[in-house]
């Protein structure tokens, strides 16, 4: 096993001196109209095949372990193939974050790349999903999950969901949906309602919060499902099938009341930046999904945007948990000093 003393160093101080992991948004352009994002179209500029090419060199000389494609949806670009390839021939474990529906039709493209793929399942059926995500499209995805499962066995798939009002009676169902189709775990988050990430615009767009967030008595029906499933599924906590603790499934209830003002949003423990960045389909990069951008790919350095004085000013601020967007996050990230010393990204 290869130390990464460097990694090590990042989670004691502020300064990045290697940057493990990266999520990569390759387009904003998404086949999907789901309520609690408005990724539609691709951007102008977006970050071309070349630039990409060039980008995964540069990564890699800053010591890049593991990169996510993230989106809109990354199966919408033709040459995703030759994206996933650039970081392939460099050896970077590769997760897809998707929404599954083209799946089926290019999973046989991409097959020999990937790592994970990490599938956004948003009800446990067909009636369920499709209203969140605003399109006729659940037996497609489960066609594809299936495939993936027939054809390469060895491919880590997990189901993720963002726990909201239409489908919040449901966690057991997806869980079961899971274990019907074959994959290593569930997940689950509750949805960001604070910031205006995931491609969030004003006017026809815009999150439309009642349709999304739980009400008091809803919080309240959540607790007592969650309370529940500790019992009815102890086992696949124990396993990890659910990924997971009680505790943390908890939190998101917990999120749900203090949304409505019940209470203190749930305690945060949390150092993506010191391991990890975004970067946008326009080449921004970001210390996290939710907070402002550092710099561009396109016109700095790596290392310059990474340990500029805003940026390691945010990640003393992050540390500390002083920000408001830290506080209200559903999405957090915590790897051990140990953790990073082993390289287990």
């Amino acid at each position: 096993m290869a130390l990464n003393v460097n990694a090590f160093l990042n989670t004691v101080a502020s300064r990045l001196r290697t940057l493990p992991v990266v999520i990569l948004y390759v387009t904003e352009e998404c086949n999907f109209r789901c309520i609690t994002c408005s990724y539609r179209k691709a951007l102008p500029g977006e970050l071309s095949l070349a630039e990409i090419q060039q980008l995964a060199s540069r990564l890699q000389a800053f010591g890049l372990k593991h990169i996510a494609f993230s989106g809109g949806e990354p199966l919408m670009r033709h040459d995703f193939p030759s994206i996933c390839k650039a970081f392939h021939l460099n050896g970077v474990k590769e997760t897809l974050l998707t929404n599954g529906l083209l799946l089926e039709k290019r999973f046989s493209e991409i097959d020999r790349y990937l790592t994970e793929i990490v599938v956004s399942l948003d009800g446990a059926d067909r009636a369920t999903h499709d209203e969140i995500r605003g399109v006729a499209v659940f037996d497609r995805i489960v066609a594809g999950i299936r495939k993936v499962a027939k054809e390469s066995p060895h491919m880590k798939v997990s189901l993720r969901t963002v726990v909201q009002k239409t489908n919040f009676r449901q966690l057991p169902a997806i869980v079961a949906l899971g274990q019907s189709l074959g994959v290593r775990h569930v997940s689950f988050l509750a949805p960001d309602m604070a910031t205006d990430a995931f491609g969030r615009r004003s006017g026809k767009e815009a999150l439309d919060l009642a349709s999304v967030i739980l009400d008091p008595a809803e919080v309240a029906e959540l607790r007592s499902l969650l309370e529940e499933m500790t019992v009815t599924h102890a086992e696949e906590y124990r396993t990890g099938f659910i990924a997971q603790s009680p505790e943390a499934m908890a939190h998101i209830a917990a999120y749900f009341a203090a949304s409505q003002g019940l209470g203190p949003f749930p305690p945060v423990s949390c150092n993506a930046p010191m391991v990890s960045a975004v970067i946008t389909s326009t080449g921004a990069m970001k210390p996290c999904f939710f907070l402002p951008e550092m710099g561009n790919v396109r016109t700095s350095d790596i290392d310059t945007i990474a340990n500029s004085s805003s940026a390691v000013a945010t990640r003393k601020s992050v540390k500390a948990c002083t920000l408001d967007t830290c506080r209200r996050c559903v999405c957090t990230l915590h790897v051990s000093p140990l953790s990073a010393f082993l390289g287990r990204f």
